[in-house]
């Protein structure tokens, strides 16, 4: 072992020391025995047991709740959207560039990328019985767009929807838009903001004009998708039932009934698994996906996505100097992170981009892990000695990585307090406008692009123009990163643009860093060996196309 090498090995060790966690070695066997769990043999029971189940039900067990089924304002995660409704548009199979017609039966443009035209099948529904025709999708849009704090004004990038969305008859709607949107097709098949819900539903239900139907429908979703909501337990479960209006049909062996529940804990997941119970688990623990990988009875779907997993830095209080941020990334040692505590499920992250974005290329941008480094940079910056800092993150989700960062600050003398919020609670923080005072100094969270393009992913985080409520919760402002963001609006991702991607690598990891990247997460969903027609795409994250899902005989 090299000075380095020990070096190394003593601060992560000594790190992870102080945290509240066991230290998980980087096999499955050790990680079994570290929880009192230990690996069986599958040999000799190749075949699960579905017991009493109906076999057109599915079962999926998932680790976070998702109680907002309204599209026009859940920012959190489409999961539970997506059996409900449908978007104009969705991307083909695990392409992120290509799109396939969904609730439009075919799209055409102008020369100019000016005018987009979408034709609908005749006869669509509503779960609730009513018309989903170029009038009633019009409607859907309009509510989302004028809806009171916008959530999604700025993602449709229609200013007067009442002009610009013409409905030519029935089953033809036209956007005119004021500019050339050549990706226009793909911004439609986003999972944020593009779902088409009921307009009679949102209107019969509206509270007023600050409510625009939504509270209804956070609970009471009504879409046109392949199936609707039969029952909804916050915070425990959710039902669905297959649409026997659905326009797409059911010649397919599709399941009827679809049961999603929220267990929070991983080992409670694999036990439902490994008892036949449930069908599909999402987000396991890095040693139970190890494990699960060489059970014969279990096919896990692995792939990249586009999310990445970050600190960001509260740049308007504390943290206001780029050297204390630099200091913080070198003290984050991401190899033995990844080899030794997820144990090889994540990708190493490249910069604070999606490694696999347009114009992001090959190379590294993530600081290395270098205490002395950081401790020059704080002395540098005149950081005080014995500094304390905050960092906020929800149940379930970056309790052990900001333990270890909590570990490898103290080693810098910096005091790091970790505050664990509910998932509710933390995004109200995350996404509000309090005083940098009462407000914490760093955030754990994980993003995604709703397109694959370096703008769509970059304006809302790191843009001056944007806000906490966009998704720029760190209130980072750098005049060249938002004149390079600007300058990507709706270019294609040629040599010239894919310069400009990476300058901006370059400052937001580098430079004047607004994100501590950890991880690049793949995605692992665990199913049955009997379940058929998973696909996963690295823009929809944990997300299940549940009407292509079925169970062989």
């Amino acid at each position: 072992m090299t000075g380095d090498d020990s070096k190394r090995s003593h601060a992560f060790n000594q790190a992870w020391h102080l945290t509240r966690r066991h230290f998980l070695a980087g096999t499955a066997a050790f990680g079994a025995a570290a929880i009192g769990r230990v690996p069986m043999s599958h040999a000799a029971t190749p075949d699960l047991p579905i017991g009493n189940r109906d076999p057109k039900t599915l079962v999926v067990v998932v680790d976070a709740t998702v109680e907002n089924l309204d599209p026009a304002t859940n920012v959190e995660w489409a999961y539970g959207l997506s059996p409900i409704y449908e978007t104009l548009t969705v991307l083909d199979g695990a392409e992120a560039l290509k799109v396939k017609p969904s609730l439009a039966k075919a799209f055409t443009s102008s020369d100019d990328k000016m005018i987009w035209t979408f034709e609908l099948p005749a006869g669509v529904k509503f779960h609730d019985g009513t018309d989903c025709d170029a009038n009633a999708v019009k409607a859907a849009i309009t509510r989302t767009i004028t809806r009171p704090g916008g959530t999604f004004a700025t993602s449709w990038q229609i200013d007067d929807p009442e002009k610009q969305i013409v409905v030519k008859n029935a089953t033809t709607l036209e956007f005119h838009l004021t500019e050339a949107r050549p990706f226009f097709d793909l911004e439609v098949s986003s999972q944020y903001g593009f779902w088409i819900a009921s307009p009679t539903a949102a209107q019969k239900n509206s509270k007023g004009a600050n409510d625009m139907g939504s509270e209804f429908l956070q609970s009471h979703p009504v879409g046109c998708g392949p199936y609707k909501m039969e029952s909804f337990n916050p915070g425990q479960d959710i039902t669905y039932v297959r649409f026997d209006e659905f326009h797409g049909g059911w010649d397919h062996p599709h399941f009827e009934r679809v049961i999603t529940k929220t267990i929070p804990v991983s080992a409670t997941r694999r036990q439902l698994l490994e008892a036949g119970e449930v069908d599909i688990a999402l987000r396991m623990e890095p040693q139970d996906t190890v494990e699960l990988r060489n059970d014969p009875r279990f096919v896990i779907q692995d792939t990249s996505t586009a999310t990445v997993q970050y600190v960001v830095f509260a740049t308007d209080g504390k943290l206001a100097d780029p050297r204390v941020r630099q200091a913080i990334c070198h003290a984050f040692d991401h190899d033995s992170y990844l080899r030794d505590v997820v144990l090889g499920t994540a990708d190493k992250p490249r910069s604070v981009f999606p490694s696999q974005m347009q114009g992001v290329g090959d190379e590294s941008y993530v600081l290395p892990f270098d205490l002395e480094k950081a401790k020059a940079l704080l002395a540098e910056a005149n950081f005080p000695a014995g500094s304390e800092l905050t960092v906020t993150y929800y149940s379930g989700f970056g309790d052990t990585e900001c333990q270890l960062l909590q570990g490898w600050l103290s080693e810098l003398g910096i005091t790091l307090h970790l505050q664990e919020k509910s998932f509710s609670a933390f995004l109200d923080e995350f996404f509000g406008d309090a005083p940098a005072d009462q407000r914490a100094d760093l955030f754990y969270f994980s993003w995604w692009p709703n397109v694959d393009h370096p703008y769509n992913y970059a304006w809302s985080l790191f843009s001056g123009a944007a806000t906490a409520a966009s998704g720029n919760a760190g209130r980072y402002a750098n005049d060249e990163v938002t004149k390079l963001i600007d300058e990507l609006r709706q270019k294609l991702i040629d040599t010239e643009q894919a310069q400009k991607v990476k300058r901006l690598a370059q400052i937001l990891t580098v430079e004047n860093p607004a994100w501590l990247p950890i991880q690049q997460e793949r995605m692992q969903f665990v199913a049955r060996r009997d379940i058929k027609g998973m696909v996963n795409n690295p823009i929809y994250v944990a997300t299940l196309d549940i009407y292509n899902l079925s169970r062989s005989a």
